[in-house]
């Protein structure tokens, strides 16, 4: 089933290339082919000795057996003789050099000039797409497909001389073809007609650090001073990058009951009688909304004073630290620590986390919001609430009651900003809060999340 989700996935994607009928005029010969002689076809050959969980090859002759059991469905044969071969591989990530596999087939294709039709980042997966074609035809479609949560990568190499304006056609045919065992017809129309998508309003969360060193949080990221010149340039860059966005709103990590006092010194700032202090909420937040013309910034943080139904809560039902210490569950205690960083204790038993070498804050933000290292911060959450033992839950109480609650409220007090669906809505927030917050933006149905890095880092979206 895992496999047949994929396919789903990626021939959903592949209903785009229809639009090439629209591309024709502007479209290059290609004039490259592959090593075999066959265009279109990527062997998999990879140096290294590979095991792959999934294995498909639909050869030439095996498809021509297809066509005389559909002989009586002439279209769908006239789709089928447009085929020379369906390949697929799927390997367990864990087992593999994912980088150096992705990187190796990368190569392989820009040899060949082929050309990225589709790259999506998303929190669940990665999916390339690549096209070999001409004025005429498609000969080749190849794609990278990397669920961050099922711990596998699949390539799908799909080889013939398709007419453009044949692929949702094809693509909705497959299941005649023996490749799967599902009709994508429907699903293909469902997916990408979208007619209601102009009818939602769009957010952006950019996950963030504080900038000015709180000593807030478990594990506490430590900045260098970004006052500093060098770092005041690269702030300038970031917020150029990010106003190619075009926010119509900027919400922050602010509890609401302080929306007063953080307005009153934005006007300063506009007015020049507020100079921009370290907070993220200052450095990017108002340089931004005041370049954006903005009047406001609007806080989004449930963070209340007198919490009525965590009053309720013995407060040992949610002490999960000392329940870990006490029942040798330490182990399940949330760590905060990415590759090329370390953790250091002061004497105050503060817990930093300092990188080790310089990072420019455009890399900075890239990696912060990176889907899979969003995802990383997710997860501590889900090993905290696994801290007890029987009828006991101090984890589990204290992800449901608190983090969980704290985060499907900030979602909600997204949703009372928002007041069109021409907004544009650039949420700013600490980078642990993303995955909830985009989940339940999601999964609402009611909104366009989309992605910082298509602005942080263009040239990788291209």
């Amino acid at each position: 089933m895992k496999l047949q989700k994929h396919f789903i996935r990626l021939f959903t994607l592949l209903f785009l290339v229809a639009s090439l009928t629209l591309m024709h005029s502007a479209v290059a010969q290609q004039k490259k082919s592959d090593k075999t002689g066959r265009k279109g076809l990527i062997l998999f050959d990879f140096p290294e000795s590979l095991e792959a969980k999934v294995e498909v090859n639909l050869t030439a002759k095996l498809i021509s057996l297809v066509t005389k059991s559909v002989s009586n469905q002439p279209e769908v044969v006239e789709l089928i003789q447009m085929l020379d071969g369906i390949y697929v591989r799927t390997y367990d990530r864990a087992t593999i050099d994912e980088k150096k596999l992705v990187n190796y087939f990368k190569e392989k294709l820009k040899e060949d000039e082929w050309e990225i039709l589709v790259k999506i980042e998303e929190k669940s997966e990665t999916v390339e797409i690549n096209l070999l074609f001409d004025e005429e035809k498609v000969y080749g479609i190849f794609a990278i497909i990397i669920p961050k949560r099922s711990g596998e990568a699949t390539f799908v190499n799909i080889v013939g001389e398709i007419a453009p304006e044949h692929i949702e056609e094809l693509l909705g045919n497959l299941s005649n073809f023996g490749a799967v065992d599902i009709d994508f017809g429907d699903k293909l129309k469902g997916q990408w007609k979208r007619e209601d998508i102009g009818d939602k309003a769009t957010v952006m969360i950019l996950g963030s650090t504080f900038f000015t060193n709180p000593r807030i949080n478990r594990f506490n990221v430590r900045m260098d001073d970004v006052l500093a010149p060098k770092r005041q340039s690269e702030m300038e860059q970031l917020v150029t990058q990010l106003k190619a966005f075009g926010p119509t709103k900027i919400a922050v990590y602010t509890d609401q009951s302080y929306d007063a006092e953080l307005n009153a010194n934005y006007q300063g700032y506009l007015e020049g009688t507020y100079e921009l202090t370290r907070n993220y909420k200052d450095q990017i937040g108002f340089r931004l909304a005041k370049q954006m013309g903005h009047s406001k910034l609007y806080g989004i943080a449930h963070w209340p004073k007198h919490k009525p139904i965590l009053d309720k809560i013995d407060d040992d039902l949610m002490d999960f630290d000392t329940f870990a210490e006490m029942h040798n569950q330490e182990h399940l205690l949330p760590t905060m620590v990415s590759d090329g960083q370390k953790v250091r204790r002061s004497a105050d038993g503060t817990l930093w986390v300092e990188q080790q070498e310089y990072e420019p804050l455009i890399d900075m933000y890239i990696r912060m919001n990176e889907p899979e290292q969003i995802y990383v911060d997710h997860q501590p959450y889900l090993r905290t609430a696994r801290i007890g033992l029987k009828d006991q839950y101090p984890g589990a109480n204290w992800v449901a009651h608190w983090w969980y609650a704290h985060n499907l409220k900030n979602f909600v007090n997204l949703t009372r900003i928002t007041e069109s669906t021409d907004d544009r809505i650039l949420l700013i927030v600490g980078a642990g809060h993303v995955y909830l917050i985009q989940q339940f933006l999601e999964d609402s149905g009611d909104y366009i999340v989309e992605s910082p890095l298509q602005y942080l880092n263009p040239a990788a979206t291209d």
